[in-house]
């Protein structure tokens, strides 16, 4: 990955397994030490910037959500460890930023979850504004959200088809403010993933969907969550994601790749967005 000389890495969660219970700062410290240290992971860290949003295992116990025991800690440790761009909220890490003329969007999908809500109604409508108000001013929308998004409804998943009405909910927005220039990445799933929009559409009028990126399981063992993808889904580690992005000014051109630690091309997509 360091290889690929990216101007940013977008770490999607999970990036330790603690799976911290405790609501103890000076405990998720010492997992993000553990963590920043091992050889492989330090020498990437310490080359490339990067942005970094948490999922359950790095921020409480497996499926954890807002009622997390470690919570309070959890959100504390993040803000006195982590860089990143200027939090939204003063508890939950949701923010965007802008590089060229692609808008960054990261939701917290773990630490304001609760009931039939992923978001909390505060972190909600501030994305359903910041997503509309940047596909306007900006020629790309990437949304950096770490729980898959398509799959069949389902109350008890942990990904967004456990949150079917307010997936609808978002899709309706979108669909109301023709929405045409967003991209998902997305974690969790130990998979490569690519959907073309034809399988990621909710809303109640049947508007297509968008591009989803399913970014792999760097060097977890590979499963497959959610689906189904147009583009196909490759479970297995030592799986990573590439986003390529070129801008003349009236087209911007993003070129997806999926590829694994020997070399190997998996997924290779082109997306044009005229702007």
């Amino acid at each position: 990955m360091a290889a690929e000389d990216p101007l940013l890495y977008l770490a999607l969660g999970d990036v330790h397994y603690s799976n911290i219970a405790d609501n103890d700062v000076d405990t998720f410290a010492t997992a993000y030490d553990r963590m920043l240290t091992q050889p492989g992971q330090a020498a990437l860290y310490r080359s490339v910037p990067v942005s970094y949003v948490w999922d359950d295992h790095d921020y409480g116990p497996n499926d954890s959500d807002a009622d997390s025991p470690s919570r309070d800690a959890a959100r504390q440790a993040f803000r006195e460890q982590v860089p990143s761009h200027p939090l939204v909220s003063d508890g939950a890490i949701y923010r965007a930023f802008t590089i060229g003329r692609v808008r960054f969007v990261v939701t917290d999908t773990r630490s304001e979850r609760r009931g039939v809500s992923m978001l909390g109604a505060e972190q909600l409508a501030w994305f359903e504004d910041e997503i509309v108000a940047a596909s306007r001013t900006h020629a790309l929308v990437l949304w950096m959200n770490p729980s898959p998004w398509i799959g069949q409804a389902n109350p008890s998943g942990d990904g967004w088809a456990g949150f079917a009405d307010e997936r609808r909910q978002i899709a309706d927005v979108l669909a109301d403010a023709d929405v045409d220039n967003l991209l998902m990445v997305s974690g969790d799933a130990h998979m490569l993933g690519y959907d073309d929009g034809s399988n990621s559409g909710y809303a109640s009028d049947g508007s297509p969907g968008f591009a989803v990126f399913q970014t792999a399981a760097l060097d977890r063992p590979g499963n497959v969550k959610g689906g189904p993808y147009s583009g196909g889904a490759f479970p297995g580690f030592g799986q990573y994601g590439v986003i390529d992005v070129n801008d003349d000014g009236q087209l911007l051109e993003v070129r997806l790749s999926g590829k694994n630690w020997k070399g190997d091309v998996i997924i290779s997509e082109q997306l044009e967005f005229p702007t």
